[in-house]
């Protein structure tokens, strides 16, 4: 062998992963053998022309005619809105509802889904429905937005809340002060004092219910809300209150419920409008409490006397619904009528009889008896007894009447004059003592004075001094009047004054008046010369 060394072609050096590396290996004696060659642009171009046919026929490209064990297509990139839109409120038109998804199309033909469970508590939308969402992202095999409802409500609502708006939402739980409410995604405070007009005492049976409020207080930096449900309440009232109250016409009838009852009256609901049934207003007879006529909850058909739509004030009455009694009063009970009476109750004047309903008498004190000197009602009458009296006054204007009990016995007066002429002498009994004299009793029913002045010849300084109550005396006659019903009386004797001062006045006639020359007892005379 020669030692010349043997040429071998020299390899240009090729980073790795270069296109041009070579193929082939090298034998054990050290020399390389050649690569396999490879495509000019030529055949490059013909492995990528169209006519260029796979190894295997019946391979084709997923893209074309996608099977059911094919791999998804890769996702396309997501648009620049998508990321733009990111926590933003978009509003979308609901294209279809499956049981997991509801899918929303966007104006600028992007598709997205809200999970079903966002809508819990709420309504399911139907296609076409319009709803707001916030975009959180998209789905890495579908290329779909990822869209959430309830934060797109919250953030609208916190934005748009308002104190005085009028919200619904579920009460979700209790806790020491009152009641949470959820109102589209939004925690929202209920106090208990105003879950309602009325105070209840157990609120936790609202849980789980829809309730309608006002909110009285917002925050939307902290997020902190509350509301009144009391104001809703009153609020409806109100304006269902001036709704009825514009119907009202004063006389008709109404039918109604008796929602409460007071002291003083009764409270009818009128269908949204209460009015007041005073005590004096439910008959005509005397109603001492207002349970005697009626009873919460009972329906009552009353008269609308007075409607103020100023106030909303309404004011009702039972008893225009029958005939007034004191129609026609004269007619029925005249003066002298006699009739029975039933007593109702009694004062320290007299006696109350009902003549019928509606119609009460006064019987007063000085009209119980003749002989007798009452102090009080009850010393001849009871509740309840049915006594006869005569009408003696009837006044339809004022409506009273007065009766007396005593005019049914004959009246000892009308023949006092002729019993008892004056210079009479009778017997009669000190039945009361005064400190002006002394009554007697002459007859029953029939009583005479005697003055202090006329109990004695003598000064005389109290009357007890000369007579007692139950002392029966004799007394001269003065005067009598029948009229006046007064006998006067006296204890002197039959005084003869007068035959005495006729023949004085004769006596003295004939001789002159003596002149006075002292001055008079305590005083100045009148003879004193001042000059």
């Amino acid at each position: 062998m020669s030692d010349t060394p043997i040429d071998r072609p020299v390899q240009p050096e090729s980073s790795p992963g270069s296109s041009n590396a070579p193929t082939g290996g090298s034998t054990g004696n050290g020399v390389s053998e050649p690569a396999d060659p490879q495509p000019g642009p030529s055949e490059v171009s013909r492995l990528d022309g169209p006519n260029h046919a796979p190894d295997n026929p019946s391979a084709e490209t997923a893209g074309d005619h996608p099977t059911s064990d094919a791999a998804p297509p890769a996702p396309s990139a997501p648009p620049v809105q998508s990321l733009a839109d990111h926590g933003a409120v978009l509003r979308g038109r609901v294209v279809r509802v499956t049981s997991e998804r509801v899918f929303v199309d966007f104006d600028d033909n992007r598709q997205g889904f809200v999970p079903i469970v966002e809508f819990a508590g709420q309504p399911i939308p139907q296609e076409g429905n319009e709803i707001a969402v916030i975009v959180e992202g998209v789905e890495p095999h579908g290329g779909l937005l990822i869209l959430n409802k309830r934060q797109a409500d919250e953030l609208s609502f916190w934005q748009s809340v308002q104190p005085g708006d009028t919200l619904e939402g579920v009460v979700t739980g209790m806790n020491k002060g009152g009641l949470d409410i959820d109102i589209g995604g939004a925690r929202a405070f209920l106090p208990a004092s105003q879950v309602d007009v009325r105070r209840l005492r157990d609120i936790s049976t609202l849980i789980g219910e829809h309730l309608t409020c006002i909110v009285t207080q917002v925050d939307p930096t902290t997020r902190d809300l509350v509301v009144s449900r009391r104001k809703y309440i009153e609020q409806q009232r109100k304006e269902k209150r001036a709704q009825v109250i514009g119907t009202l016409v004063e006389g008709e009838k109404r039918t109604g419920i008796v929602s409460n009852i007071t002291d003083y009256g009764a409270f009818i609901d009128l269908g949204g409008a209460e009015g007041l049934l005073h005590l004096t207003e439910m008959s005509w007879s005397r109603v001492r409490h207002p349970r005697e006529v009626v009873q919460e909850g009972q329906s009552l058909e009353v008269s609308i006397l007075k409607v103020n739509r100023q106030t909303g004030k309404v004011s009702l009455g039972l008893k225009q619904l029958k005939p007034d009694p004191w129609d026609g009063i004269e007619t029925r009970y005249p003066a002298g009528e006699r009739c029975k009476a039933r007593v109702v109750r009694m004062a320290d004047f007299g006696a109350f009889l009902e003549l019928e309903e509606g119609v009460d008498a006064l019987l007063p004190l000085g009209e119980m008896s003749w002989s007798r000197r009452i102090t009080h009602p009850s010393e001849l009458l009871n509740i309840g007894d049915t006594p006869e009296v005569v009408v003696l006054k009837v006044d339809p204007d004022k409506r009273r009447i007065a009766v007396g009990l005593k005019q049914t016995e004959e009246n000892p007066w009308t023949t006092v004059e002729s019993r008892f002429p004056p210079n009479t002498r009778v017997t009669g009994k000190v039945s009361k003592i005064t400190d002006f004299g002394a009554f007697v009793k002459l007859v029953p029913g029939v009583e005479g004075l005697v003055h202090i002045s006329e109990l004695s010849d003598r000064h005389v300084k109290a009357v007890c001094d000369v007579v007692q109550e139950g002392q029966e005396i004799e007394v001269r006659v003065i005067k009598a009047d029948q009229e006046a019903q007064r006998i006067s009386l006296s204890m002197k004797p039959e005084s003869k004054a007068p035959r005495d001062a006729a023949n004085q006045g004769t006596r003295s006639a004939g001789k002159p008046k003596k002149k006075r020359t002292k001055p008079l007892r305590g005083g100045l005379a009148s003879h004193f010369k001042w000059w």
